[in-house]
């Protein structure tokens, strides 16, 4: 059926992705790596002589970077958060406009773009409801993690609007946090390997649970 072929390509595509954005990560801290270690001898071959001033010159951006490496591993962290988020909401739109050509073959166009949009612009949690009250998709192992993920749509938006610190809005969706308001959200190397398990528990319970009504649907 073609359009479980779109479904599982979004799957697929949102797995790619994620795999993607994990090279990336891990390419760039080895190559933080790799320049710190080679960093001190670098510094002592330079100071082995007389240096002109443009070397001088060249030789301050590389001892600035290299007290900056810190800094950066953590902005790299948050980009791949935010990027990894984004990721995860783009495939659960597209996952729902597969869905809708599947299971309401018979609406037109229009008002299908009209459902997927007011989709599109709800809350993680609401995602999940409204699969479920209009396609019969429960999402178990989804389900068993939704506090945490909304937590992490929730950072995701306060990094984006509110330079990282805890608002209102984000301690009423999450009011078992231990944040205050004014508290910085750091998204730290263990905070970016949960997101990126939730993402993969996303991939891989989406696919159980379609694949099993296109079962029963044959």
């Amino acid at each position: 059926m073609k359009v479980l072929e779109d479904i599982q390509n979004d799957i697929d595509s949102f797995k790619a992705d994620t795999l993607s954005l994990e090279k990336f990560l891990t390419g760039t801290r080895a190559s933080y790596d790799f320049f710190q270690h080679k960093f001190p001898e670098v510094q002592s071959e330079f100071n082995e002589k007389e240096r002109s001033e443009v070397e001088k010159e060249g030789m301050s951006i590389f001892e600035n970077l290299n007290g900056s490496v810190a800094t950066y591993e953590r902005e790299v962290f948050k980009y791949c958060f935010i990027n990894l988020i984004a990721r995860t909401d783009a495939f659960l739109n597209d996952l729902a406009r597969s869905i809708y050509i599947w299971k309401k073959p018979s609406l037109s166009e229009q008002d299908r773009d009209k459902s997927i949009l007011k989709y599109s612009h709800s809350s993680f949690k609401n995602k999940l409801k409204y699969l479920k009250e209009e396609f019969d998709l429960a999402f178990s192992h989804v389900e068993e993690k939704e506090a945490i993920i909304t937590e992490l749509f929730s950072t995701r938006n306060i990094i984006l609007h509110n330079n990282s610190l805890v608002n209102e809005t984000y301690l009423k969706i999450n009011q078992n946090s231990s944040l205050a308001i004014g508290a910085v959200r750091e998204v730290n190397e263990d905070y970016l390997k949960l997101t990126f398990v939730m993402a993969v528990i996303i991939a891989k319970s989406t696919q159980e649970q379609v694949m099993q009504k296109a079962g029963q649907s044959e």
